[in-house]
């Protein structure tokens, strides 16, 4: 949880933290700070005092950190980068000069968006600068090891954009229950539907819960086969086959995500595809029903592959490249971002256990492009102080929608 940085900085002999964004928007500033500061070095020692160098033009933002702050024209910037001539190591040379200031010496976490070689430059100068400071490289990271778990304030936010999720959700299906058959696709009064259609749809109610959409999931057939194919906008919505809508918008200009998945057809399914379903929503059930507090995050992965195993489908742990089956992790930490930690998957290295305050998505999942089909349900639930889960989420499962006509 964001409290726990500074416990964690001192149990792991962390002296400080260094956060820098560099003209655009990063999870670990607005993380740490609280605030969606685009332009700032945000300094933090082990004892919780900290210093926010910022743009003049996000002193309102700034101030409402909580912490001493000051301008980069009071810092000098522009001369810094004159006489640098570098922008990145005039920057390097104002976070040097904030570690000293308070007296953080020894080992600092370092954070933000750049790209790769930006980010290397930025902590080789401040090393250069500041000969007294050693970049943190423990894995997983402060930041990181922080977000596992979520305070209030973040599953609120979380919960709100799941409630985006849901009624976006209800109203695409009251869209398709009231749409008429069209040959082997379908029809509303402004002509055919695409699958562009409905993620216009759903894109339009995230704005009305002030979410962005992101690149949501809405793939049909042998598309839905394919676990991350985002879907072709141009396809026609088609009779019986499977469509898997797999949605995760977060708050817009930046902030908490949702992440949820249904899987559904027009009309009858096939015998195929319902037992595909029902093998899903089987290993569904069997991991939300057992969702505890304390239990092995890895545990609830390998129970899958069990499940799908003993139904004769392939998964990672029969065939490591398998295409089709089971081709995946079962869940993952939601927050900042869409994955983050925890993962209800990985290698025997993964001793994770389920945590309160814990979000994590449970999304079992199979996939056979070779007969046009996929099938995936997900949820999203935080793990609660009682040892149970809340699920943030909540909407109909059913495989089938009868269209009006």
């Amino acid at each position: 949880m964001r409290n726990d940085l500074d416990s964690l900085m001192k149990l792991r002999d962390i002296a400080g933290m260094v956060v820098f964004a560099f003209d655009r928007y990063t999870p670990a500033m607005y993380y740490a700070t609280g605030q969606k500061i685009h332009v700032g070095i945000y300094v933090r020692a082990a004892d919780g005092r900290a210093h926010l160098a910022h743009d003049p033009m996000e002193r309102d933002q700034a101030e409402a950190v909580g912490c001493p702050t000051s301008t980069y024209a009071q810092h000098g910037v522009p001369q810094r980068i004159e006489r640098h001539r570098d922008r990145i190591r005039a920057y390097a040379d104002l976070a040097a000069e904030l570690l000293a200031s308070l007296g953080i010496k020894g080992r600092v976490a370092f954070f933000g968006d750049l790209p790769v070689m930006q980010g290397y430059q930025f902590i080789q100068a401040v090393r250069e600068m500041a000969p007294d400071i050693e970049p943190d490289l423990g894995q997983p990271d402060l930041i990181t090891l922080a977000r596992t778990t979520k305070d209030g304030n973040e599953i609120g936010a979380i919960r709100r954009a799941s409630l985006g999720v849901t009624t976006a959700y209800g109203k695409l299906r009251a869209y398709l229950a009231d749409l008429r058959s069209d040959g082997e696709g379908f029809r509303d009064t402004d002509g055919p539907v695409t699958l562009g259609t409905l993620r216009a749809l759903l894109h339009t109610e995230f704005l009305a819960h002030g979410l962005e959409g992101g690149e949501s999931i809405v793939s049909q057939g042998r598309d839905a086969g394919v676990p991350h194919n985002r879907g072709n906008d141009a396809e026609r919505l088609k009779a019986g086959a499977p469509v898997i809508v797999d949605i995760f918008p977060g708050e817009a200009g930046g902030g908490y995500y949702s992440d949820f998945t249904r899987t559904f057809c027009m009309g009858r399914a096939s015998p195929e595809l319902k037992k595909l379903y029902d093998d899903v929503h089987g290993a569904f059930r069997l991991a939300m029903d057992r969702l505890r507090v304390g239990e092995s995050c890895r545990e609830y992965q390998e129970r899958t592959c069990a499940f799908f195993e003993e139904r004769g489908h392939a998964t990672l742990r029969t065939n490591q490249t398998t295409q089709e089956g089971y081709c995946h992790g079962l869940g993952h930490g939601v927050g900042l971002a869409v994955h983050e930690e925890p993962r209800l998957a990985g290698p025997p290295t993964n001793t994770q256990k389920l945590e309160p305050g814990m979000v994590v998505t449970i999304e079992p999942g199979l996939y056979y492009p070779s007969k046009g089909m996929g099938v995936r349900i997900e949820d999203l639930v935080v793990m609660t102080a009682d040892g149970a889960y809340e699920n943030l989420t909540p909407a109909p499962y059913d495989l089938e929608i009868e269209p009006r006509a």
